[in-house]
């Protein structure tokens, strides 16, 4: 298996002979990601505008959108695939917007998500409404996307110089990639919370996670990443699963950034009667894996495995995949000998080199409705809270018959928004990511640490001007309303 580089209209094309038929992902480099909290849903958009204006071609196609990547994809006889790939830059580059509506509604009723939802959560806990952040956020101002903002998006991220394509075999004869000129754009960098850590919070559901950073500033430090993060699941199935009984399975996701830095994610099955002993369990396999570092065995299993995916032909299309999307990272692309060598390079040293951050950096999902018994792990609804000063509002009448507590107060000033209740919350305004106004008058504040204050003018005596206050402040690039059921 070879992988071998040419390039299509300026389009780098990557590919490695495999099975037929001819399969392609035209990939770039633009996702979730690079969207802000008010334009989530932006690039899922015009894929699915892109998509919906491609004549039914005599092949499979589908696409898809990532964190970091879009793709289109399709397989069947060579001349299909070229003219499914000739249709999508067509598309790109010229928008049809008689459907947009209808995709809105689509997308909304589509509701995927990028990454599953544990690790989601895991990742906005630990990078707020912004970047990776940004996976567990469903798009808030979807219906106040225009025109203009997708085709300024497609303009900056869908381009000949933010493109590469992958396939199972030699380009197609007479293949055209008649895109736009632009330049390579890199992912917006994950920036974390500046919150002390450890941490833990309750997940929105069954699962339970862990992450933690980890060195990622090689591709022999990634590959050292992603070799112990299947050593440890191994390990957890052996004695969380088939010792204990305590879990059915595990995952694990990493996600490695321009900065050096990354992320492992494992999440996985517990009841909730055993939710404490999985995180204690998955934390003492990672704990020995720091001291000792993986055995002779486990690091030999992780060759042969590599070594036989890479022999089985199906592969082809996968490493020309990762190929494309290491090019689009500004990476050096990793072909099959590289694979190999990569894994035969892992060491019990690199691995646990690779976990060095694990105590200060780790942050633990408990399944609802559960908590871990060590008292020292601080819970995310332990805020450090910032008064920030202003005009001060008192609860009125009104406040009083709708419930609110006694002594609340509102103070909305120069720096942000402080409200003081049965619970202290503040939100700056450089830090205030969106205003959510509904129809009955509510009005919810979102911080870029996803944290989020409710108000209604009623509440407070002069509260009409408060509310003004706020939503000036806001200005209309950060005010919303949410979609009704």
């Amino acid at each position: 298996m070879t992988l071998q580089r040419t390039d299509v209209d300026g389009v780098p094309v990557f590919w490695v002979e495999g099975p037929a038929p001819l399969t392609a992902h035209l990939v770039f480099r633009a996702g979730v990601r690079d969207e802000t909290f008010m334009s989530a849903g932006l690039t899922h958009l015009v894929e699915h505008l892109a998509m919906s204006s491609i004549p039914d071609l005599r092949q499979s196609h589908n696409a898809g959108v990532e964190l970091a990547f879009t793709s289109f994809m399709a397989s069947g006889k060579a001349e299909s695939v070229a003219s499914f790939l000739s249709a999508v830059c067509s598309s790109l580059t010229a928008p049809d917007f008689g459907r947009l509506e209808v995709e809105k509604k689509v997308l909304t009723a589509e509701g995927s998500s990028t990454v599953p939802p544990a690790t989601a959560e895991h990742l906005r806990h630990r990078f707020g409404l912004a970047s990776l952040g940004l996976a567990d956020v469903p798009p808030p101002a979807l219906n106040a996307l225009e025109p203009e903002d997708i085709l300024r998006h497609v303009g900056k991220y869908f381009t000949a110089g933010n493109a590469a394509l992958a396939l199972s075999g030699p380009p197609p004869e007479g293949l055209r990639l008649a895109l736009p000129a632009g330049p390579a754009r890199r992912p917006v960098n994950a920036a974390p919370l500046p919150v002390p850590l450890p941490l833990w919070f309750q997940q929105s559901g069954p699962r339970l996670g862990l992450s933690l950073e980890v060195p990622a500033d090689t591709e022999a430090r990634r590959e050292a990443v992603r070799a112990l993060s299947r050593i440890a699941c191994r390990r957890a199935l052996s004695t969380l699963r088939q010792e204990h009984g305590w879990i059915y399975d595990i995952d694990c996701m990493h996600f490695f950034d321009d900065d050096g830095r990354g992320v492992l994610c494992f999440e996985s099955d517990p009841t909730n009667q055993h939710a404490e002993d999985v995180r204690l369990g998955l934390l003492e396999i990672l704990r020995d894996l720091r001291r000792h570092g993986p055995t002779a065995g486990e690091l030999a299993t992780e060759v042969e495995e590599v070594q036989e995916y890479l022999e089985d032909p199906s592969s082809a299309m996968d490493v020309a995949v990762a190929a494309a999307e290491s090019y689009l990272l500004g990476r050096a692309a990793v072909g099959p000998e590289d694979k190999v060598a990569l894994a035969h390079g892992v060491t019990p040293e690199s691995c646990r080199a690779a976990l060095e951050l694990l105590e200060e950096t780790a942050i633990f999902g408990m399944p609802e409705g559960t908590r871990p018994e060590d008292d020292s792990i601080r819970s995310d609804t332990e805020r450090a809270v910032d008064w920030l000063g202003g005009k001060e509002f008192r609860r009125g009448v009104r406040g009083v018959l709708a419930g609110v507590p006694g002594g609340t107060k509102l103070f909305v000033g120069e720096k942000g928004v402080t409200i003081c209740a049965d619970y202290t919350a503040s939100i700056t305004w450089d830090d205030l990511v969106g205003v959510a106004v509904l129809p009955d008058g509510l009005i919810s504040l979102i911080g870029a640490d996803s944290q989020q204050i409710d108000l209604r003018a009623e509440w407070f005596s002069n509260g009409r001007q408060a509310m003004d206050t706020i939503l000036d402040r806001a200005g209309e690039g950060r005010r919303f309303m949410p979609a009704l059921p």
